[in-house]
């Protein structure tokens, strides 16, 4: 069909193919792969200048021609094509010659010409209507074609499953119901196949698509097969899962050990079914990320289960996300205890959700703190909107920063108000810390006096011995925009610019170098001349980061060489005159 096209491509005038002076535009840029439009919708109602409406004057076999021989498109959204089935054959034909699209999004029900649908260079394909009867048929008859395809999200029916498992690149899945409707038990089983015969699929998402237990118990048949998701990304967060569900999950992955990340965020079991999970975790040696956040029922015996993961010698368990989960003085101590013991986590997240969430407080925070203070491993901690922690228990983080295998890089406190008292508290904490650079919070009731206890921290400069001893490893304070302590905010983004630039020894040579124009040298004429080559390496070794600095550095320099002469010139002759009787002792 294209060939005919092909024979008149050089004489057909725009304005005969289109319906309007604004597709004709559209479809100039499309002809002539304009490298500014690389988004095209497909509509029925105008949105934005670079759609093309589709009414009755338009050729949809030209758009598709042009559509096929650019090569500039990258991105392709059909949401309305006419009911005339020849009209979109016409358009698939035309526009499987395209090779620069890699991602299809088909948001409209769509006739027969399916069937015809052949886009063997896309990669990504996203159908957002449900497919029933013969639709799905042609869909899925179409989809055999798209042999490049890496990831798909859409609707599940057997005939479509058969289909993805055919295709060599498939890697991702995402199931989409719409209008509240949960999936249903044919497609179950459907996903059932399709993990069991798609080797390379690496991720499956089913959050919101309403499982329940019984849609999990036919799913976990298909995850039990060892090679389902092998390095994978399992989603199956908002789908209401008991205990039920959750316990033949945990069976299905005892003989699946290759599933990298779980998400079972927001469902509905509580510690019998993560007692379940936990016995079935605690032997797996490839999950990373681990996510059961929003499970309220779970109290302080699911905590402990969780906490036996940790302790197992075989988890590789990185990154866990217990976010709204109530974590008492004791859920924090057997959380500490474990986490005392674990080498492999890295990220831990203890978020609440909303102003009447509780995650952890004052007293399970210092029980954390205190078996953290023994971890060597963990580098990201996030405790956002736990309001019910104050400077109390900000301050019972000091036994933690302040120890020598502390290597916490990433802080989060957003939305707990704990003012001037949490400030001081934070700061007094982090003295001596060598870990942490980034400090995320907001600044809600923090005043002048607040920033400055932040200020004193990073660069204390009573004295130079002051700024050496100060935080040179915290590169960023996150915080909302007040007025409050700007000029104080302003010398604390001076310092933090300098901790990022520089390691941590030039950070506080920098910032000495910088606030102490005269440096004293009379407290080191006590060890003679003994310093001043030390004195000159220490102006040697300082990083510059520009050219008025270096020259600063060596005038510096000189005048701390001349400050010892001029302090102890008794020495310095005496020096010199033991070089000369030697030198004309050498000469006799």
């Amino acid at each position: 069909m294209n060939y005919q096209y092909d024979a008149l491509a050089s004489s057909v005038r725009l304005k005969d193919i289109t319906s309007c002076s604004r597709n004709r535009a559209v479809l100039h840029r499309i002809k002539n792969s304009d490298p500014g439009l690389t988004c095209l919708s497909m509509l029925d109602e105008p949105e934005d200048e670079d759609e093309f409406i589709v009414r009755e004057g338009d050729d949809l076999g030209w758009l598709g021609y042009f559509i096929g021989r650019n090569e500039k498109l990258k991105y392709l959204s059909v949401c309305y094509l006419p009911g005339d089935r020849e009209r979109g054959v016409k358009f698939f034909f035309g526009m499987q010659r395209n090779k620069s699209i890699k991602g299809v999004d088909i948001c409209n029900h769509l006739n027969e010409s399916l069937s015809v649908m052949n886009l063997p260079h896309v990669t990504s394909m996203s159908f957002e209507c449900q497919l029933e009867g013969e639709y799905a048929h042609y869909f899925a008859l179409g989809l055999r074609r798209c042999e490049s395809l890496e990831d798909y999200s859409g609707p599940v029916t057997a005939e479509i499953v058969e289909s993805l498992t055919t295709l060599p690149m498939l890697g991702g899945v995402g199931v989409l119901k719409n209008g509240g409707l949960a999936i249903s038990r044919e497609e179950c089983m459907a996903l059932r196949e399709l993990l069991l015969n798609a080797n390379k699929l690496k991720h499956l998402d089913l959050s919101g698509v309403g499982l329940g237990n019984d849609g999990l118990r036919l799913l976990a048949e298909g995850l039990a097969c060892y090679s389902s998701l092998a390095d994978g990304v399992l989603d199956l967060s908002r789908n209401d899962i008991g205990d039920e569900g959750l316990q033949a999950l945990a069976s299905s992955l005892a003989s699946n050990a290759k599933l990298r990340e779980l998400n079972l965020c927001n469902n509905n079991f509580g510690d019998k079914g993560l007692e379940a999970l936990a016995e079935s975790l605690a032997h797996n040696r490839a999950l990373r990320v681990l996510s059961i956040a929003a499970n309220t029922a779970i109290t302080k015996i699911g905590v402990r289960a969780i906490s036996r993961i940790l302790q197992s010698s075989k988890s590789r368990l990185e990154d866990l996300r217990l976010d709204r989960i109530y974590i008492c003085e004791e859920g924090g101590k057997i959380l500490g205890d474990a986490l005392s013991i674990n080498e492999s986590l890295v990220s831990l997240s203890l978020r609440c959700w909303g102003n009447d969430d509780v995650s952890i407080g004052d007293d399970g925070l210092k029980a954390l703190a205190h078996g953290l203070s023994r971890n060597s491993h963990l580098k990201e901690l996030d405790l956002s909107r736990n309001t019910a922690i104050t400077a109390t228990g900000l301050r019972s983080l000091k036994q933690y920063f302040r120890s020598p295998s502390c290597a916490l890089e990433n802080l989060t406190l957003y939305d707990i108000n704990f003012g001037d008292k949490g400030a001081y508290a934070l700061a007094y904490a982090l003295r001596e810390n060598k870990s942490l650079k980034f400090l995320y919070f907001d600044d809600r009731g923090i005043t002048s006096k607040g920033w400055k206890a932040f200020l004193k921290l990073i660069c204390n400069s009573s004295s130079p011995n002051g700024i050496y001893l100060s935080n040179h490893t915290l590169s960023l304070l996150s915080w909302c925009d007040n007025r409050a302590g700007r000029v104080v905010k302003k010398k604390i983004l001076n310092c933090l610019a300098i901790n990022k630039k520089c390691d941590a020894q030039n950070a506080a040579k920098f910032k000495i170098m910088y606030l102490f124009l005269d440096l004293d040298m009379v407290p080191l004429f006590q060890w003679n001349l003994k310093f001043l080559p030390l004195v000159k390496s220490w102006f040697d070794t300082i990083t510059a980061p520009n050219d008025d600095f270096v020259a600063s550095i060596r005038n510096r320099k000189l005048s701390a060489t001349y400050k010892f002469v001029k302090g102890m010139p008794a020495l310095i002759v005496s020096v010199f005159r033991h070089s000369d009787s030697a030198a004309l002792e050498n000469q006799r």
